[in-house]
């Protein structure tokens, strides 16, 4: 899930933010490609493996209707609670955390304070794109061949940087980008500054928990974007573990989830983990961390983050 095409560094993210360990909660959780030299280039020549299964144009035209769920009183949130909750888990890490909660009627339970700081979105992106090239074939707006929806689905559940730098030079992800952040009202949301570097796209954790809750309420594309997610890989395409935050457990378990990591630019890890639970709620953590602080810290104050977001506000 590393962004687009890679600089020299692998990072595509915007400077380094000198946050101290007592912002965990505020700073804002960005996304992530991971120190290594798997990270893929746009300019890549290899193509994503496009003999997997497929989903079919007819299933694009589909209506994506909200399934009703139980519900039941909910408790009322104990907002300090989980919010420092949150700065346990980050803290120790020395990881910065932003965080939103949404239940499945989009209502907030849970936001940190800087929940509406623009971050580099790393492979949070895909989602963007992904979702209105769904929408545009969906309105005959737009033909995708078996190609395209192969790189897709790729993008989504492996993570494929790959299949992502095909579609976004193909379709012009830019304006992708720009039409979601006007269909879905994203304040924080942007192109990158340097055309092709697609992870440093921004969006901010309360844009990103109010995209996810569009497509639980029925957005174009949503129910075969959100059934990509709960089929996520294991493993990603470049080889990074994508089990951590929310799917901590593994791919499965009801989870439409979608993970980010990046490193480096200008000292900084960046490690992202969002997604849609069975019962409706949609939690984003965005993450950042000197490089000095491994992947395994990094992980493992995701994890404790997503168990403190999932149980404090159930």
């Amino acid at each position: 899930m590393a962004p687009g095409r890679r600089r020299a560094t692998i990072g595509d993210m915007v400077g380094s933010r000198a946050r101290i360990a007592g912002v965990a909660v505020t700073g804002v959780l960005v996304a992530g490609l991971l120190v290594s030299p798997v990270l893929c280039s746009a300019g890549s020549a290899r193509t994503p493996d496009e003999t997997l299964p497929v989903t079919s144009l007819r299933q694009l035209e589909r209506p994506s209707a909200r399934v009703p769920l139980a519900t039941t009183p909910r408790p009322p949130v104990d907002r300090d609670a989980v919010l420092a909750g949150l700065q346990a888990a980050a803290l120790p890490a020395g990881v910065a955390l932003d965080a939103v909660v949404l239940d499945r009627d989009a209502a907030v339970l849970v936001s940190t304070p800087a929940a509406d700081r623009p971050v580099p979105s790393a492979s949070l992106v895909k989602l963007l794109v992904v979702q209105q090239l769904l929408a545009r074939a969906a309105v005959g707006v737009l033909t995708l061949g078996p190609a395209d929806l192969a790189r897709m689905e790729r993008a989504v559940t492996a993570s494929d940087d790959t299949a992502m730098s095909l579609l976004w030079d193909a379709h012009d992800g830019a304006d992708l980008v720009r039409s979601a952040a006007a269909t879905f009202g994203l304040t924080g949301t942007a192109p990158p500054a340097e055309s092709g570097q697609w992870g440093e796209a921004s969006m901010s954790a309360a844009d990103t928990g109010r995209f996810l809750a569009a497509l639980t309420a029925g957005a174009p594309g949503a129910e075969v974007l959100l059934g990509w997610m709960r089929n996520a890989t294991a493993t990603a395409a470049d080889g990074f573990d994508q089990r951590f935050g929310l799917l901590a457990a593994g791919p499965g378990g009801g989870v439409a989830g979608k993970q980010g990591w990046m490193c480096c630019v200008a000292g900084q890890r960046h490690l992202h983990s969002a997604g849609v639970l069975g019962d409706g709620r949609t939690v984003v953590l965005l993450g950042e961390a000197p490089s000095s602080v491994s992947w395994t810290r990094a992980r493992r104050a995701l994890d404790e983050a997503a168990a403190v977001l999932v149980a404090g506000t159930a």
